[in-house]
């Protein structure tokens, strides 16, 4: 929902009362090339800018609990990796502001991304009408994609486990001098399993880190009035998608949403893919999220998505009658068979599912800002 800073912490900002207003600029700590980027703090203060650098996340957690303060006012980007560094400001009661990352983009200008720190601060006291306060709601948000990722690594550990045990398994077997026990090996496996230690303790883990999403999730309502109406879509993919999402209002238009999630079309007309030693320009969560959705479209012939899936692939084929065959890298493939029907119609129904989620999850928020808000309404409108 948009909201302003409150008028009293907005008042004492400008008339120089003693409250600081703190812009963060959150980075990961470490590149991949090993280049240290620590998180920027600039500190208005009584006229003055200080400028401060947390090097390590010991470094934001002791800031968090010796330094932040019921009267402070943090400027944050919308989104992104700072999202748990805003809770927790949230939580020791500070008024956490945060704008959308194109908006301070066009704030920004020709000038130094390096100094977006100190921009953030004087905006909040400037502009407040460009950020949004962080609200419960947010916060709530904020954990359904944290507990989502915690799941995730809970599950690719659970199942490198598993994995382990059964190459091991296959080795005793094919090694081992003396009988082979009874059985079918899914079953042998299925034992093994059963009877160690630390997958059953990885598996625990996993299903105690999802009914914890799955809590948080049903008091959401993004959630409860869009997600979980419909067929098909259940607890692991919906937080999968508020994960790669986090929040709808870090995007101006639906095109920029699409594009964010993998849903646009390249320069040759196609869905873009990810390609080997390429950076993707977009999520792969997000990707992923959606082609999972799709599957579940599609194993559900009779639900809402599943009957407009149908629809596609029967309006696809009235346009594509018979298989084609063309030349692509100097060789021969197929095109239009029923299998490219299927994967186009997919593409398109995800696609329009993903254009109806948009402007769904924006009602949620009650409404667009001014500088963003013709746009949107016109693309609703349309």
């Amino acid at each position: 929902m948009s909201q302003t800073m409150p008028t009293s912490k907005r008042s004492a900002g400008i008339t120089g009362i003693s409250v600081r207003v703190i812009g963060v600029r959150h980075q990961r700590k470490v590149t991949t090339e090993g280049e240290p980027r620590p998180t920027e703090l600039c500190i208005l203060e009584d006229g003055q800018a200080q400028r401060v650098l947390l090097e390590t996340e010991d470094d934001e957690l002791a800031f968090v609990k010796t330094a932040c303060q019921t009267t402070d006012t943090y400027a944050m980007v919308l989104g992104g990796s700072g999202d748990a560094l805003a809770v927790a400001f949230a939580r020791h009661g500070a008024t956490v502001m945060r704008i959308p990352s194109f908006l301070l983009k066009q704030e920004r200008g020709n000038a130094d991304k390096d100094d977006d720190a100190e921009l953030l601060a004087k905006l909040a006291v400037a502009r407040p009408e460009l950020f949004y306060v962080v609200s419960l709601r947010d916060q709530a948000i904020i954990r359904v994609a944290a507990l989502w990722q915690l799941c995730e690594k809970a599950m690719q550990a659970r199942i490198a486990c598993g994995n382990r045990l059964q190459q091991r398994l296959v080795g005793r077997l094919l090694m081992d001098e003396g009988e082979w026990p009874e059985g079918k090996f899914k079953d042998l496996v299925k034992a093994v399993k059963a009877n160690d230690g630390v997958y059953q303790a990885l598996d625990a883990d996993e299903h105690r880190y999802l009914r914890e999403m799955t809590k948080e999730l049903e008091r959401l309502d993004v959630y409860t009035q869009l997600f979980q109406p419909l067929e098909g879509i259940g607890p692991k993919i919906a937080a999968r998608i508020i994960a790669a999402v986090q929040d709808i209002r870090r995007f101006p238009t639906v095109n920029a949403c699409k594009a964010y999630c993998g849903l646009h079309v390249g320069p040759e007309g196609q869905f873009v893919r990810r390609r080997h030693g390429q950076v993707a320009n977009y999520s792969p969560v997000g990707r992923q999220a959606f082609y999972l959705l799709t599957d579940q479209f599609n194993r559900r012939p009779k639900s809402i998505w599943g009957a407009k899936l149908l629809e596609n692939k029967r309006r696809l084929r009235e346009k594509h009658p018979t298989v084609e065959e063309v030349e692509k890298n100097g060789r021969k493939v197929k095109r239009y068979s029923d299998g490219h029907i299927l994967k186009m119609a997919m593409w398109r129904t995800v696609t329009q599912f993903a254009v109806w989620l948009y402007f769904e999850w924006w009602k949620l928020e009650g409404g667009w800002k001014a500088p963003v808000a013709e746009e949107v309404a016109g693309q609703a409108a349309a």
